[in-house]
C-alpha cells in the first residue's frame, strides 16, 4: 500500500529538475515566440498581450508537455489557438453592440487597425526587420500560407514541425508553402516593376 502512494504521488508533482528544464525550454522561445505574436496579431501592443497569454497557458499547462515535443511548435499551437479565442470573443462583442442597436463599431481587421494606429500617432511605424513592400506582400497573403511562411521560412521549423503545429498533414504544409512563396514572389516582382515605372 505504501508504494502505491509513493507513485501516485511522484506522478501528480513533477520534480523541481524537470520544471527547471521546462522553463529553461519556456524562456528560450520567447524571442521567436514575439516574432510570431507580431505575425499573427500584426499590432505591437495585441502581440505583446497575445504571448504574455501564451507563456501564462504553457506555464498553467505544462502537465500536458511532452518532452518529445517540440516546444517551439508546442507554444505555436497555444498562440494560435488563444489568437482565435480573442476574436471569436471580438466578434461576438459586435454582434451584440449590433443586434442592441448601440454605435457600433466598424469591424476592422488586425491589419487595418494597425495602420489606424500608427497614422494617428504620427506615421512611426516600429522595425520588425522587413520592409514595407514585404510586409505589405505577406499581409496580402491567404492566412494558411502566411502561417507556414512564417513557421518555415521566418522562424525555420522543419516541415514536419510545421505539420505538428499546425495540425495538419507533411504534405499540406509543403503545398502551402509553395504557394505561398509562389504568391510572394509574385507580388514583389509586380511592386518592384510599379516603383520602377513610376
Amino acid at each position: 500500500m505504501p508504494s502505491t502512494i509513493a507513485i501516485s504521488s511522484a506522478t501528480a508533482i513533477p520534480s523541481t529538475a524537470a520544471l527547471f528544464s521546462f522553463e529553461q525550454l519556456l524562456q528560450a522561445e520567447i524571442p521567436t515566440m514575439r516574432r510570431v505574436a507580431g505575425w499573427i496579431a500584426r499590432d505591437a501592443d495585441a502581440a505583446d498581450d497575445l504571448l504574455q497569454d501564451t507563456m501564462l497557458l504553457a506555464l498553467r499547462f505544462r502537465d500536458s508537455y511532452k518532452e518529445n515535443v517540440n516546444m517551439r511548435a508546442w507554444l505555436t499551437r497555444i498562440m494560435k489557438n488563444r489568437h482565435i479565442s480573442i476574436l471569436r470573443r471580438k466578434n461576438l462583442e459586435y454582434r451584440i453592440l449590433e443586434t442592441e442597436k448601440n454605435d457600433a463599431l466598424p469591424v476592422l481587421s488586425m491589419s487595418q487597425a494597425a495602420l489606424q494606429t500608427r497614422a494617428r500617432d504620427g506615421g512611426v511605424v516600429p522595425d520588425i526587420g522587413f520592409s514595407d513592400t514585404v510586409l505589405h506582400a505577406m499581409n496580402n497573403l491567404r492566412d494558411e500560407y502566411r502561417d507556414v511562411v512564417i513557421l518555415c521560412d521566418i522562424d525555420g521549423l522543419s516541415y514536419a514541425e510545421a505539420a505538428a503545429s499546425l495540425s495538419c498533414p507533411l504534405g499540406t504544409v509543403m503545398s502551402r508553402l509553395h504557394r505561398g512563396r509562389r504568391e510572394l514572389r509574385k507580388h514583389l516582382v509586380s511592386r518592384t516593376a510599379l516603383s520602377e515605372a513610376a
